[in-house]
């Protein structure tokens, strides 16, 4: 096999190793977690910090509102115990006992709202915790499925590194020498096909005298993207 056509092997060794490690590249990137599930996650997490935040406060006005019932009975016994005789003071426990009493209004007004809203907390938790759990297992399904292909890129890769460690020894220094300087700078095509007058890589007519050393069998660069040129068989 001549020298052209093996650097030409090689070029499709090389290209479908650039293709594949694209291929691989996207699979790992899918593999990570979508922004879809994490926005479903950090819905239960602010779920959970909000129904948390709801409940604390609903614990809270409880206290205040046993501590307020409290003094209110202490009051109330004191007021009807017969043992206070000063009108003053009993005028003072009377009004104490009414500001107590107004004040519990308030806060049976502020405990319906907290229990209301540590209903609809309650809501959204179970809402977010069910969409995580729907997300999360269409993710898992698409991981299976990446996990396949992920395999099977690595293996094809790892069979296209053998291939291309058994085709580089059969190629002369000087050639292969070339061939890698073209390729970093042509973005890894480097060998391309004469396509009847004109270079597949640029698009650019070739000169007669060009394609008939290229037919010969020649080691031909295109005059305008230097691309080695391999005619048609």
């Amino acid at each position: 096999m001549s020298q052209i056509q093996l650097l030409y092997q090689l070029q499709g060794i090389d290209s479908e190793i650039q293709e594949k490690k694209k291929l691989l590249s996207a699979v790992l990137q899918a593999q990570k977690e979508t922004t879809a599930l994490l926005q479903a996650r950090k819905r239960v997490e602010t779920a959970v910090s909000t129904l948390a935040s709801s409940q604390s406060a609903k614990k809270t006005l409880r206290q205040e509102m046993d501590t307020l019932d409290r003094n209110k009975k202490s009051r109330e016994q004191r007021l009807y115990s017969g043992n206070v005789k000063n009108p003053k003071e009993l005028s003072d426990l009377q009004n104490k006992i009414e500001s107590l009493a107004r004040r519990r209004t308030v806060l049976e007004d502020g405990m319906l709202d907290l229990m209301i809203a540590v209903d609809d907390d309650e809501e959204e938790l179970a809402a977010a915790r069910s969409h995580l759990k729907e997300t999360n297992r269409a993710w898992q399904e698409d991981q299976a499925e990446l996990k396949q292909k992920k395999h099977r890129l690595a293996l094809r890769l790892h069979k296209l590194g053998q291939e291309r460690e058994k085709k580089v020894p059969l190629i002369e220094a000087a050639l292969l020498k070339k061939y890698d300087r073209i390729i970093t700078r042509q973005k890894g095509l480097a060998v391309v096909r004469l396509q009847v007058d004109r270079c597949s890589g640029c698009q650019l007519n070739v000169p007669a005298q060009q394609i008939k050393k290229v037919n010969e069998g020649e080691i031909i660069q295109c005059h305008n993207c230097s691309r080695i040129l391999v005619p048609v068989r």
